[in-house]
């Protein structure tokens, strides 16, 4: 492959992939129209769905903030009675924020937003981009 046919290549998936971002950050804002939360507190929210509950270090990993950060997040969030702490039965000194059965009618709230289709559509869509992305990476 030539040198610009490689330069060209790249040039084309920085485009797609900033497309997809901004894509991505429309998506989330959509999201969030008309709610009471934050767009960090939504997307934890939906974090904590699709782990099944998360350690503060996992969620501070996740948002690339401090401990502290992710305590006050998590408080916000207690006091709306959308989250809860749990300890883990093997160790007791391990705590992970869960959704409440609020927090779970929350979640499933935000997406009635969207049309069945259309949800379907992009879950098959971005399914397949990961899959090809895997077999590169």
């Amino acid at each position: 492959m030539a040198k610009n046919e490689q330069i060209h290549n790249v040039e084309i998936i920085m485009k797609e992939m900033l497309d997809i971002q901004q894509k991505s950050k429309m998506f989330v804002n959509l999201l969030s129209e008309g709610e009471s939360l934050t767009q960090n507190q939504l997307i934890l929210l939906l974090q904590l769905k699709i782990n099944n509950g998360m350690k503060a270090t996992e969620i501070a990993d996740f948002f690339n903030v401090t401990p502290g950060a992710v305590t006050s997040m998590c408080d916000k969030l207690e006091k709306l009675n959308v989250v809860q702490r749990v300890r883990e039965t093997e160790d007791r000194r391990v705590v992970k924020m869960v959704l409440t059965r609020m927090g779970e009618e929350k979640v499933h709230a935000i997406f009635l937003k969207f049309p069945s289709e259309k949800l379907t559509d992009m879950a098959k869509i971005l399914k397949e981009v990961n899959s090809l992305m895997s077999a590169i990476f």
